[in-house]
């Protein structure tokens, strides 16, 4: 199994109707059309090549992905994991799952509180990009992709070494301050950036999507009514603010390139 991308990322939320609500006043275009898969209902966002899943539980859950979206929604909500796009090779052992649209099949190695999948891919970054603007559309506020996802892990050295079992390389560790390190990959365009040790629960803690506006898309958020930054230089270069209040439970923030 030779990872190559993010495919998607799963957001937990305990209503789908509210998180619409709030990520449509972050300035994301969502489809209108739903799915209830595997006691989960699904409404889908895009960055880019990668697709954002609304999910809300539906029922008793028990399958790995619908408990871990239960569990997630029970406390508000949340970033759970993600689906990995893999080209052949050997496969781990696997647990199929149901997503809109694609089979997957869950992973039993990974990373502390991140429910992780993988999917065959059969379409390159472009073509991915280009259909998810075909289903989704444009985003108001300018959003062209995910330049990184924020994992919290107890301990950062066991983290490297699972990302780095699954053939994904570290390309730099950073010392923070502390005792606190961070650790960063990348994949496509987007960066997963592991922050460690955490005194918190461990998993996804936050989204940075990389705009081509950032002026237009922090306007956007406030007319929506949503409090949010001043654009400021960012550590990356270039410009960055943060919708003040997470959005099912997760920090987000939007980027501009130097």
């Amino acid at each position: 199994m030779r990872i190559t991308c993010i495919e998607r990322v799963l957001i937990a939320t305990p209503s789908i109707e509210e998180s619409r609500r709030q990520w449509s006043r972050a300035g994301f275009a969502i489809a209108a059309n739903e799915t209830v898969l595997g006691r989960i209902r699904f409404a889908g966002l895009a960055a880019g090549a990668i697709e954002i899943d609304l999910c809300e539980p539906v029922g008793v859950q028990a399958a790995p992905l619908a408990a871990a979206v239960g569990e997630a929604a029970s406390r508000g909500g949340g970033i759970i994991g993600w689906t990995w796009g893999v080209a052949g090779g050997e496969r781990q052992p696997i647990i199929p799952i149901q997503l809109p649209g694609v089979e997957a099949r869950a992973l039993r190695q990974g990373l502390s509180g991140v429910f992780s999948a993988a999917l065959e891919m059969t379409a390159d970054q472009n073509a991915r990009c280009q259909g998810h603007r075909e289903i989704f559309g444009s985003n108001p506020n300018t959003v062209e992709f995910l330049e990184h996802i924020v994992v919290m892990a107890p301990a950062l050295d066991d983290a490297i070494a699972t990302l780095e079992a699954l053939g994904i390389a570290c390309k730099r560790i950073r010392e923070v301050g502390n005792g606190t390190r961070q650790a960063f990959f990348k994949l496509e365009q987007t960066v997963i950036e592991v922050v460690g040790p955490t005194r918190d629960r461990a998993g996804c803690w936050g989204l940075a999507f990389m705009c081509s506006d950032i002026a237009r898309a922090v306007a956007v958020v406030r007319e929506n009514g949503l409090p949010a930054t001043e654009p400021k230089p960012a550590v990356q270069g270039g410009l960055i603010a943060r919708i003040v209040d997470p959005i099912d439970g997760a920090s987000i923030a939007f980027m501009q390139a130097p």
